[in-house]
């Protein structure tokens, strides 16, 4: 049969209106990597999507169609939705999208499926409707079956399916009805020829003419597979619209060898613009043939500095602050609580170091730390990244990776190293950066406008070209990220004291190389005659907790991250109680207190119960960081 009349009908993939019968958790008004919820589903139809083929209900003796349930959801750029942000969450098998929120049309109620496939070949991140609108990387190494890389030597990449695949170049293969499937790929993308894998099922049955590739047998029927779904009530009917659900064939089937598990086997694979398809002899009957796991490695290509989180625990930083223990009150170096009232050195300069910022991650050897220092130059402040071998380590250990991120003292950037951006004074400090919560971008305060004003700016991890984002002439600080990636926090004195705000990101653009974007429905949370400053976001997005001086002395408050309301008093002391920071699970906050003569850490329960020092010296111990 030809299938030349088929034609794209978009990229949503079809879904009941109703709310199917979910075997996972309750619905989360927008989850966040960090937040503690993010097995939840981001939207009421992602989960209706999933339902369907997935729920409880229906799934018994057949491969996942999505997976066991979600696992990653972040706001990610994409031109043409809300301020260039739209709400993906990702499953095993494939990444679930809503362009655009206020579209409930079609079956899917606006629910899309990522062209993710055709990315991982051509390295190409799409950034808009426009086909043409993309940042290139280089196409992915990921395995497309089997083991991860580090466990499968021999299995070919995506990027190993360029020469054979449909990817904007033309590219087709010539009609092969009623023959088996014999040949192989490696992992170089070199064909060859075993006559023994020519299997009866791999009889070629269907041609699509609009992409020019050839459908054997074994996946024909997986694609039609009639069987139970849910559509708000169980039934018999077809598993998937396989159009919506995969697209169109992008590659011929090949055979590959790839390790699974403890075993090299043989396993035929075929590239759809949207996921792949596997099918390994043997296996189990209903589970021959599955769904590749593209959501895992897209995941892997895009984010490779998160970790696998569909197979890791919750990440646990350590908390870190800043004494002057060592340095005889002349500056600050960096530690690491001990919790025995005192803490492990991690930096040694000539001058100051602070902590400001976690990149948090899945894999234990990629979470990094960002700090602010003067050891390259006393007169101004620069932004650094310390690897996991510089915090546990020392950051002069053989083995610990000090990265700089700003050159905007003078210093010239290495060959090939970040461009500072525009100085219009040839020279400004650089601190409080912060990690996005999917550790691609980084907001940063800088001084490098003049006029007393310390703006905020926005950058790529790549550290190229920041964008302004504030232009007030006055003084804003320490930024903070919303778990989703939306929005920021800060604290600012541009209505002559200080108070905290927030601000939607609207970006104009993000690749690898950089950034661009503005701040828009900008919202004074603390409007009031006192100061209040050094706020932080709770893990799960929904409480800000900061500094503010009342009665002429600083304690620790909190307020909802909406509108500001709901203010409680978490410390009331005559001493200074400032710098408050989450513990990762939101339950626990730690904080710098004069209250015994000298600044010391000391953490508490969110309800303000269980206060216990942490340090006790007779230096100052300030500027805590745990989870932030």
């Amino acid at each position: 049969m030809m299938l030349g009349t088929l034609r794209r009908r978009g990229g949503a993939v079809v879904a009941a209106v109703m709310l199917g019968a979910l075997a996972l958790t309750a619905i989360s008004a927008g989850a966040a990597p960090f937040d503690g919820a993010r097995n939840q589903f981001a939207d009421a139809r992602f989960s209706t999507v999933w339902a369907r083929t997935d729920g409880q209900a229906v799934r018994g003796g057949r491969s996942w169609y999505w997976g066991p349930g979600p696992w990653f959801d972040y706001a990610e750029f994409y031109r043409e939705s809300e301020n260039g942000l739209r709400t993906v969450q990702y499953f095993d098998k494939a990444r679930m999208e809503l362009n655009n929120p206020a579209d409930r049309s079609g079956p899917s109620q606006g629910v899309t499926n990522g062209l993710l496939v055709k990315e991982l070949v051509s390295g190409r991140v799409q950034l808009a409707n426009n086909p043409y609108d993309y940042d290139q990387r280089e196409p992915a190494d990921v395995p497309v079956a089997g083991n991860p890389r580090s466990a499968n030597d021999s299995a070919p990449g995506y990027g190993a399916f360029a020469g054979v695949a449909t990817i904007e170049n033309g590219y087709r293969d010539p009609q092969r009805l009623g023959e088996t499937v014999a040949t192989t790929l490696d992992r170089s993308g070199n064909l060859g020829l075993n006559p023994a894998l020519a299997l009866p099922e791999t009889k070629i049955v269907q041609y699509n003419s609009v992409t020019g590739h050839n459908i054997p047998q074994v996946f024909w029927d997986f694609m039609n597979l009639r069987g139970k779904i849910d559509t708000g009530r169980v039934e018999n009917g077809p598993v998937v619209d396989w159009l919506f659900a995969m697209g169109l064939p992008i590659s011929d089937a090949y055979w590959t060898r790839a390790q699974v598990g403890g075993e090299t086997k043989d396993v035929l694979v075929q590239l759809f613009e949207r996921r792949v398809l596997t099918y390994v002899p043997t296996n189990p009957a209903g589970y021959k043939v599955e769904m590749g796991n593209v959501g895992q490695h897209y995941f892997q290509w895009r984010y490779p500095h998160l970790g696998t989180p569909w197979a890791s625990p919750e990440p646990s930083m350590p908390l870190v602050y800043a004494s002057d223990i060592d340095t005889g009150g002349k500056h600050w170096e960096l530690y690491t609580s001990n919790n025995v009232g005192g803490g492990v050195r991690m930096t040694n300069n000539a001058q100051e170091t602070v902590a400001f910022s976690w990149r948090r991650s899945w894999d234990p050897a990629q979470i990094a730390l960002l700090v602010d220092s003067r050891r390259s130059n006393a007169q101004f402040r620069q932004i650094y990244e310390f690897d996991v071998n510089a915090f546990y380590s020392g950051d002069h250990s053989a083995n610990a990776k000090v990265r700089r991120l700003s050159y905007s003292d003078g210093t010239p950037p290495p060959p090939n190293g970040p461009w500072p951006g525009y100085l219009p004074n040839g020279t400004s400090n650089d601190y409080n950066a912060s990690y996005s919560p999917d550790g691609t971008k980084i907001v940063f305060v800088s001084d490098r406008m003049g006029g007393g004003g310390q703006e905020l700016f926005i950058m790529g991890a790549t550290a190229n070209g920041p964008a302004q984002l504030t232009s007030q002439g006055c003084v804003n600080e320490t930024p903070t990220w919303s778990p989703d990636g939306r929005r920021i926090y800060w604290a600012s004195n541009c209505d002559g004291d200080f108070d905290i705000y927030r601000a939607d990101i609207a970006y104009n653009n993000d690749t690898a190389w950089g950034v661009d974007a503005h701040l828009v429905n900008t919202v004074n949370l603390t409007n009031n005659q006192s100061d209040d400053r050094l706020a932080r976001v709770s893990p799960d997005g929904k409480t800000i907790a900061f500094s503010g001086n009342r009665e002429g002395n600083w304690n620790i408050y909190t307020i909802n991250t909406e509108n500001g309301g709901g203010e409680r008093t978490l410390t009331i002391s005559l001493a200074n109680d400032d710098a408050p920071t989450w513990s990762p699970d939101g339950v626990w906050l730690a904080f710098a207190s004069d209250r015994d003569g000298d600044y010391e850490i000391y953490t508490m329960r969110f309800d303000s119960s269980n206060v216990t020092q942490i340090t006790n010296n007779a230096a100052q111990d300030r500027w805590p960081l745990w989870a932030q």
